[in-house]
Order: structure tokens, then C-alpha cells, then sequence
């Protein structure tokens, strides 16, 4: 079914273009107060606007204004008087998708329609494309606007163009793995895998066998020959994120790698060649690892010929607003929402300082997207989020994977109380509404078992909430 808002302070002519479009899948609504047009368009878009130009209060350019910043994608047709074809035209070059000259025929309405709602059902079915390859972790990241991030970029591309070991440096979520994806991107190597290895989620009797392999019977349990995550870069990147982490005698194995391109398995004879890119990174001072004995000097040394350096989140704040809309239209595709950001809100963002830089950023647009009814995100949204950022600083003293794993539990047990309270503490609608089945809605409600505090699971009478 295809939704049309008709913007125009003449009801005569909405109701006529109302008549004249009349078919079973298609719904036409009018609106002849502009301000009331924009705040419906803003928090539940149509599949298309006729929006008039001359219009008093405020003007079609206006509304056209305010719309396309908040749903570039929602096309947009103008009806204007002779007089006001030239402000048409404009909003044409500026992303209105086309207009119609009062009087109009209605085969020309009917014509500029069926173009407008095709070309939004194919923007849709682009960002469905988009969003299953972002759920793969194939999709770019959102282009930067910061000049010290645009430089940094460059410098990528052209350590791209070799087979150079690159080692990347920066804080915790500040995208050094998105940085190594669009290095693996821009090489000759693209086609081939991509294998990150996260050094710090892995004890070191593990990382070994998992980079090198193991041949048959190499220790117990080893039942079959297994190939590693080294070898199983090969015609593509390897990946080494938190190289800090690695232990000294590790260290010295791979060490070995870079130098050769050939390694052993655990427990075998036979020399593997292996032919990857290697690229790495950490949010470690690797110079005062080394003064302490804890890393190797040579290593570092080979590891980083090509050494790159991210800015913190809040050295380049003028990406912040354009990172936020950019997640915040990637979650509302993946969760079936409607939402925009406020000016105001944009502007509340910029005031946080972000210690988790961009991965705390996107988690607080998805939760955001998650919680919220739909419409215009604004200021008091990010207030009544805050909170979530003592939490982020006070879990900034586990190990990562620790931290990410109660603020995760966290989140779970937030959202399912929030879901379950909009369905009136009935489970099954509450499940049915987060997409998951009664099981594992009820798991969610169980993470505050494993929170230091919290309000109790709501208690239901047999029968209530089934």
C-alpha cells in the first residue's frame, strides 16, 4: 500500500487530486496547514509529498527544506503557479524529485506519481541491499568531515596501493578496524579474505594454535589437522587487533612470520607459505611496552612501516552530528523505525565528550533507535540517556570483553523491560514486537540476575501476559 500526502492550503484542489488518484493500493491524504504537513511527514514519512510552493504561514521551500534534511530519500513532487516555476526548478537542483505546473492533466499526475513511487520503492530496496551488507560488516563506514580524519584517510589510501604492514593506532572505539577494512578495500587484495584476530579475547595456550594451526595428535584432543587463522588469510589481509596483548613468546613466533611469510603448524614439520597483508592495532603505548621488556622491539619495528594515528571522537567534533544521522538511519532500517534528529539534538550530542568515541556513539544511537517510539529525537533524549555514560566510564576499568559483555546484559534486560512495558506486561505481544520467540524474551528478562542492581522482573498472575 502506497501512502501520499497532499500539502496544500486549497482543500478543493487535495480533494480533486485525492479523486483523481484513487486505486486499491494506493491511500492519499490531505493537509492544508503546512506546519501540521511537516510534523506529520517528520514523524510517519509517506512513500511521497505534493507540497504546494505558495502557501501562508510557512512556505513549500520551507517544509521542503526541513523534510529533505531529515528524509533525503522521500521524494518530494512541487505544484506551483506559473509564477513560482523558478523556486521549482531550485528545489529540483536541490533534491526535489520533480513538479507540476497548476493547471495540471491528470494523466500528468498519474505519470509523475507512478515515477515518484517507483523510484521509492527502489531507494528502498537499495537500503535493504545496504543494511544486509552492513550486518556482514561489508558496508563503508560514513565518510568523515574532519580535515585531521580526511588527511588520515588519504594516508590509508596510499598505504593501500602497497603491500606495506600498517600499524594503526588509537583509543578504544575510535574505528581501528574500520580503518583496517578500508585499507584491505583499497588494495589489490580486496577480492581475497579479510581475518581479524582479536589478540585480547584469547588466552595465550588458545592464540597460538588458533593463528598457526595444529597438525593431527599436536596435543590432546587435536583429532584432525586444522589450518589457522594465519593461513587462512592467504590472497588477503590478516588482521591483529590489541597487538599489545600478545605474549613474548608468541611474539617472537610471529615475529618469525612477517619476516618469511612461511610458519609450521603446532606440531608439524612441514613449512606453510602464506601470502597476506599484515595489518595491526592497539590502544596501548607500545614504545613504554617495549621499555618494559613486554614487546618485542624488532616486531614493532617491522609491524609498523606505515604507522597511523586516529583522532579521538571529540578531536573531531564536527563529525559527531553526521556519524549520529548516520547510524541513526541505519538502525531505524534494521528495527522498522521512523525516527529523525532534532537540530537541538545534533546539538546536545556535540556537548558529550564520548570516552568510548565512535563504538559508544553508535550504541547510544541504537539504543536510542530501539527505545523510542518513533518520530524526532531531541534533547531530553540524550539527557534521559546519560546516565549510560557514567555506566560506560565506570566499566571503562574491565578488560573489554568483560565491560561489553555487562553493558550489553545491561542493554538487554533495559529494552526488554521497555518492550514489555509498552505491551502492558503481556510476553507474547512483547516478543512478537522485538522479534524474538517467548524463549528468548524471557532470557532478556533474566540478565537482571546478572546486574548488581535493577528493578525486579515484573510478576504476573497465571494466565496475564500469556
Amino acid at each position: 500500500m502506497s501512502r501520499i500526502l497532499v500539502i496544500d492550503d486549497e482543500a478543493a484542489l487535495g480533494e480533486n487530486i485525492q479523486r483523481m488518484l484513487r486505486s486499491p493500493g494506493t491511500t492519499v491524504s490531505i493537509c492544508v496547514d503546512p506546519a501540521k504537513g511537516l510534523a506529520e511527514c517528520l514523524a510517519n514519512p509517506p512513500d511521497l509529498v505534493l507540497l504546494d510552493v505558495r502557501m501562508p504561514g510557512m512556505s513549500g521551500e520551507e517544509v521542503f527544506a526541513r523534510l529533505h534534511a531529515a528524509h533525503p530519500g522521500l521524494p518530494i513532487v512541487f505544484l506551483t503557479a506559473f509564477g513560482s516555476v523558478e523556486s521549482a526548478v531550485l528545489a529540483m537542483r536541490n533534491g526535489a524529485f520533480d513538479y507540476l505546473q497548476k493547471p495540471f492533466k491528470r494523466e500528468d499526475l498519474l505519470l509523475v506519481t507512478k515515477r515518484a513511487l517507483s523510484h521509492a520503492r527502489l531507494e528502498r530496496e537499495v537500503e535493504t541491499l545496504k543494511g544486509r551488507l552492513e550486518a556482514l560488516g561489508e558496508a563503508d563506514a560514513a565518510e568523515s568531515r574532519s580535515g585531521a580524519m580526511l588527511e588520515m584517510m588519504e594516508k590509508c589510501r596510499r598505504a593501500a596501493t602497497t603491500d606495506a604492514t600498517v600499524m594503526i593506532l588509537g583509543e578504544s572505539g575510535s574505528g581501528k578496524e574500520v580503518t583496517a577494512r578500508f585499507i584491505h578495500n583499497q588494495s589489490r587484495r580486496k577480492d581475497g579474505p579479510f581475518v581479524p584476530v582479536e589478540c585480547s579475547a584469547m588466552p595465550g595456550s588458545l592464540i597460538e594454535s588458533e593463528l598457526f594451526g595444529y597438525e593431527r595428535g599436536a596435543f590432546t584432543g587435536a583429532e584432525r589437522t586444522k589450518k589457522g587463522l594465519i593461513e587462512s588469510a592467504d590472497g588477503g589481509t590478516l588482521f591483529l587487533d590489541e597487538i599489545g596483548d600478545l605474549g613474548v613468546e608468541l611474539q617472537t613466533r610471529l615475529f618469525r612470520f612477517v619476516e618469511e611469510r612461511a610458519m609450521r603448524r603446532l606440531g608439524g614439520l612441514a613449512t606453510v607459505r602464506v601470502d597476506c597483508r599484515i595489518l595491526c592495532a592497539t590502544n596501548q603505548d607500545l614504545a613504554d611496552k617495549i621499555k618494559a621488556g613486554t614487546f618485542r622491539e624488532e616486531l614493532f619495528y617491522r609491524l609498523s612501516v606505515v604507522t597511523v594515528k586516529l583522532p579521538a571522537l571529540r578531536e573531531r567534533p564536527e563529525d559527531i552530528p553526521h556519524l549520529a544521522r548516520f547510524f541513526l538511519e541505519r538502525f531505524s532500517r534494521r528495527y522498522g523505525k521512523s525516527l529523525s534528529g532534532s537540530p537541538q539534538f545534533y546539538e546536545a550530542l556535540m556537548r558529550e565528550r564520548w570516552p568510548g568515541n565512535v563504538r559508544q556513539l553508535r550504541n547510544v544511537m541504537e539504543r536510542l533507535t530501539a527505545l523510542h517510539p518513533g518520530g524526532v529525537l531531541g534533547p531530553e533524549d540524550i539527557e534521559e540517556d546519560s546516565p549510560n555514560v557514567e555506566v560506560a566510564n565506570s566499566l571503562s576499568t574491565l578488560p573489554w570483553k568483560d565491560a561489553r559483555e555487562q553493558y550489553l546484559a545491561s542493554f538487554e534486560l533495559s529494552y526488554a523491560q521497555a518492550v514489555l512495558s509498552r505491551c502492558n506486561g503481556n510476553v507474547s505481544a512483547a516478543a512478537r514486537e522485538a522479534g524474538v520467540d517467548r524463549k528468548t524474551f524471557y532470557a532478556l528478562l533474566r540478565r537482571e540476575k546478572e546486574q548488581p542492581s535493577g528493578e525486579s522482573i515484573p510478576q504476573m498472575e497465571p494466565g496475564i501476559g500469556e
